[in-house]
């Protein structure tokens, strides 16, 4: 629980430097787009794809798929929670987005709307990715499968971080502060979990 508090005390950090346009965060975006380079074709067309694998509303299908996937297995607590874990969480970076409203950065490759803070694909991709190692990660019987597990997560949470700079669709700080609200909202959600069900195992007073 006190490291999602943690990640989200760094989040707010972030946030008040985004708010305030400060010079710290100029630097790091400008060092994000030092780090993407170079631009090419094939770069740009291979990212175009993957970065559709993160788009909230692929990830949004996704989630969906796998709730009914742990319904059909009678893991229906752990289908309901994941949903609510994804849409809540997404809710709260909608309101974010639209309280902050910060400019996409220009020179974008890919069409995109919106606004910049923080990285709706990033924070999908984040709870989608915990999700399925939650879910997988249980499973492996040996160490060595559940490394290669957890490393192909972060591998994929990466890339898709690595697609939003490089197409110019996000800042650095962008993708930093998704990744902070995301991981904050995953561990404080968590830590409540037994909480939530038991008060929704409470009979209702009228």
């Amino acid at each position: 629980m006190w490291l999602g508090v943690f990640c989200w005390i760094l989040f707010g950090i972030l946030l008040f430097n985004v708010l305030h346009k400060t010079s710290i965060i100029h630097s790091i975006d400008s060092v994000g787009f030092w780090l993407v380079k170079p631009v090419s074709q094939l770069k740009t067309k291979l990212l175009t794809e993957l970065t559709f694998l993160g788009d909230p509303v692929t990830v949004g299908i996704l989630t969906i798929g796998l709730m009914l996937l742990l319904w059909r297995h009678r893991r229906i607590a752990d289908s309901v929670w994941y949903g609510m874990l994804q849409f809540i969480g997404y809710c709260l970076v909608i309101l974010i987005k639209y309280s902050v409203i910060r400019p996409r950065p220009t020179g974008r490759l890919v069409a995109v709307g919106g606004y910049s803070f923080p990285s709706g694909h990033t924070f999908s991709t984040i709870i989608l990715t915990f999700t399925l190692l939650a879910t997988l990660v249980p499973k492996c019987k040996k160490k060595s499968q559940k490394i290669l597990v957890i490393l192909c997560g972060i591998l994929w949470i990466t890339i898709i971080m690595y697609s939003r700079v490089y197409l110019h669709a996000h800042y650095l700080t962008d993708v930093i502060g998704a990744f902070l609200l995301a991981c904050g909202w995953w561990l404080l959600a968590n830590s409540q979990r037994k909480t939530f069900f038991n008060w929704l195992q409470k009979p209702i007073k009228i």
